[in-house]
């Protein structure tokens, strides 16, 4: 499946076409350094995509038929944003980390492409989820996209052990701004997102959160507490995922998580 961990060849030739034109010998050479491939597989699998109207052959050049491609992106950004009247909400239930993590961006993604606002306001307790292994390639892509699609994030860790403050070195941009404070206002189950007048509360049990406290307050570096992390996230107990439209709440919780932030002149900026 294309991006996905299992690919046909015609993935990955879709996946190589989608950088640019190439010429199936071009392909064939790319692919064949990683691939026990013919140049006929090649040719056969291109002429199959062709077939399918994915892929254009113009000449010697193979490229991806641009209306294939619209109606994609169309499709892909018409997925799970849910419509949620006013003070509207929905509730969805996880036993595992990786899952609940995987469906939190099923949600934003197309929350963020339907949605005017610019701005996305977080709370962790602290954030592990950036160096989960499982998850380690999404998370960063997710992070980068802030300065990719020039979006502003206000990020406010609820810590400042010597994780939380390697977290902050290695991800703050200047698109992303992360703020090292507890915020007695919320639980340290919770892990909040605001976007525009929607709010996700990622819940976990009190205690897997007070484990991973503690595992914090030991003061290590995240690669040497990693393990411990992983072990705790095997097994989270129910994870509630929470969705609502709630525009006075949304503006209530953002008032207190853009205390320590501000824009100046277009630029963002902690003080």
């Amino acid at each position: 499946m294309i991006y996905g961990s299992q690919k046909r060849l015609e993935d990955r030739i879709v996946e190589l076409l989608a950088a640019g034109r190439k010429s199936v010998s071009s392909l064939y050479q790319t692919l064949a350094v990683s691939d026990n491939l013919s140049l006929r597989a090649v040719y056969k699998s291109v002429h199959s995509l062709m077939g399918a109207g994915v892929v254009l052959k113009v000449g010697k050049q193979v490229m991806l038929d641009q209306e294939w491609a619209k109606h994609v992106v169309e499709m892909l950004n018409s997925g799970f944003a849910p419509a949620l009247s006013a003070e509207e909400r929905a509730v969805y239930t996880f036993t595992s980390i990786e899952h609940l993590d995987a469906f939190w961006k099923t949600v934003m993604i197309p929350l963020e492409h339907s949605l005017s606002a610019v701005e996305i306001f977080f709370y962790n307790p602290h954030n592990f989820w950036a160096y989960l292994p499982a998850r380690k390639q999404s998370e960063d892509a997710y992070y980068q996209h802030f300065l990719k699609e020039k979006r502003y994030g206000f990020f406010t860790i609820g810590g400042n052990s010597e994780a939380d403050i390697e977290f902050k070195r290695e991800y703050q941009n200047e698109h992303l701004q992360i703020d090292l404070r507890e915020i007695k206002y919320f639980r340290r189950t919770d892990h909040i997102t605001i976007i525009d007048s929607m709010i996700i509360t990622v819940r976990l049990a009190k205690g897997v959160a007070e484990r991973i406290d503690k595992v914090y307050a030991s003061g290590k570096s995240m690669e040497n507490m990693l393990p411990e992390i992983v072990r705790v996230c095997q097994k989270p107990g129910k994870i509630r995922f929470v969705i609502e439209n709630n525009p006075k709440k949304s503006e209530k919780i953002r008032r207190v998580l853009a205390k320590n932030f501000y824009i100046r002149a277009g630029k963002i900026e902690t003080p």
